[in-house]
Parts: C-alpha cells; structure tokens; sequence
C-alpha cells in the first residue's frame, strides 16, 4: 500500500469494472478512500468488498451519471461518508450504435447523456464541495476517438468524447481560481469488456498491428496515468490531455 492519496477521498465513475475499476483500485492502493460509483448497483457492491477485503477503504454508491439528481445524492454520499471530496474521476461511458447513418435518435441521445453530460453532471456536483475545501482534482476520462475518429465506435461516441475535451479545458479554465486542477485522459485501444463486446479477435488484432508498443493497452496502463494527473506530482498541470495509446495516434505504421 502506497501513500501518495493518502487522507483523500476520491470518486471514481463506472468504477465497477473496466479502466474505471483499475483506476478505483490504484487510487485506494496509494491511501485514499474510494466510492466505487456504477449504474450497476450489485457489481459496484462487489468491487468495494472486494477492495475493502485487500486493505482499500471503499463504499458503493449506485449512480446513474446522466442524471443530476443521481449526481447530486453521489456527492453528498461522499461526504457524509468520508467528510471530504477531493478527487472526481468521471470515467463513466457507453457506446450504443453503428455508422453514422444508422444511429437512432434515442442512441444518439442516450451517449451523450451518459458520456458529456454526465461528466458535467458530476463535475457541477462536485466542484463546489472542492472549492470550500480550497481545492480539488478532476480528472475526465475522454478517448482517443475526442482526437480524431473511434475506429471500433460510432459517431455519437466520438462526438461525446471530443466534448469531453472540450469541457475538461473550459473546466480547468474557470475553476483555476479555486485550486481545481481537471485534466483529460485518452486512452487507446484497451482490452476491457466493453472492447471484447464491440469488436472481433481478428478485429482487435489488425488494430494491434498499428499500434508501435506492439500490444494493447492494459486498464493498469491508464490507472498509472491517472495516479499522475491526480497526484501531487502534477500539481502544476491543468487543462492538457494525455493521450495513453502505445503510439497509435502517431499514425507512423498506418496505411496511407
């Protein structure tokens, strides 16, 4: 067990499975209590019995990021929990649809609910409470698809994402004065069930084929990154993106 969170309460969204999990984990690894917050009541549960049984101090809050109500019974959860909220990771997302032309209305709406303005939803929640505390760090989980296309997703997810950018830099901007520093993370291709669900083994392969690093990323890998953007490490560093995809991006071994 690690220090560096130590004292601190995070919130981590879609944290029962996936990147949002790994990320939940590594935070109470290095001392910070964690609400493991997820849509999916019974598997949030499990995810915090399962960190409390390894020495992480955690509690499930079952929240539907697309709504405020939701978003607003999450913070006060937290802080009648732990007495504090320092830390928000929105990483909770969902992808619903195929090519542009095909996407219904209903899932065109139901990602960007859940994807930006659940981001917001959390982040308009949480903010004051961080700013009372003198500070806070939010971090937003966009993708690789906010900087240019999803390959394995629809357009309403690419869209979502690249609002999620666009909102993490307009946080960081007006919240500076409080002490809130937000960032974005965008992660690459990664082996979640989400990506297992979307894609096939030879789908996921030739992707693997562009990647420079050779492999797909690991929720391990973004769960680094984020430990970084929400640590003191970084305490002078808001409103940039990372980008966390093994060189894919670079585009050196794409097919022109």
């Amino acid at each position: 067990m690690g220090s560096r969170l130590a004292g601190r309460t995070a919130i981590v969204t879609g944290a029962a499975q996936g990147i949002g999990r790994r990320i939940a984990e590594e935070l109470g690894t290095e001392g910070a209590d964690v609400i493991v917050a997820d849509i999916d009541a019974a598997a949030a549960a499990d995810t915090a019995d399962e960190f409390e049984s390894s020495g992480i101090t955690a509690t499930a809050v079952e929240c539907d990021v697309s709504s405020m109500a939701d978003a607003e019974r999450l913070v006060e959860r937290t802080v009648e929990e732990f007495g504090s909220l320092d830390i928000l990771v929105n990483n909770a997302g969902i992808s619903r649809g195929e090519r542009f032309q095909d996407i219904t209305p209903e899932e065109w709406q139901q990602v960007m609910d859940v994807n930006l303005n659940g981001v917001y939803n959390c982040s308009v929640q949480a903010a004051p409470e961080m700013a009372e505390a003198d500070g806070g760090r939010i971090l937003n989980i966009s993708s690789i698809a906010g900087q240019n296309i999803s390959y394995e997703g629809p357009a309403n997810y690419t869209a979502s994402k690249w609002g999620v950018i666009g909102l993490t830099k307009h946080m960081a901007w007006d919240l500076a004065e409080y002490g809130i520093r937000v960032n974005a993370l965008c992660p690459g291709g990664t082996l979640t069930p989400l990506i297992e669900e979307l894609t096939t083994p030879e789908e996921r392969s030739e992707t693997r084929e562009k990647i420079p690093l050779d492999r797909w990323a690991e929720p391990e890998d973004h769960a680094d990154a984020a430990l970084f953007l929400v640590s003191d490490r970084s305490s002078y560093i808001t409103g940039t993106t990372l980008t966390v995809d093994g060189g894919l991006t670079l585009g050196i071994r794409h097919e022109v």
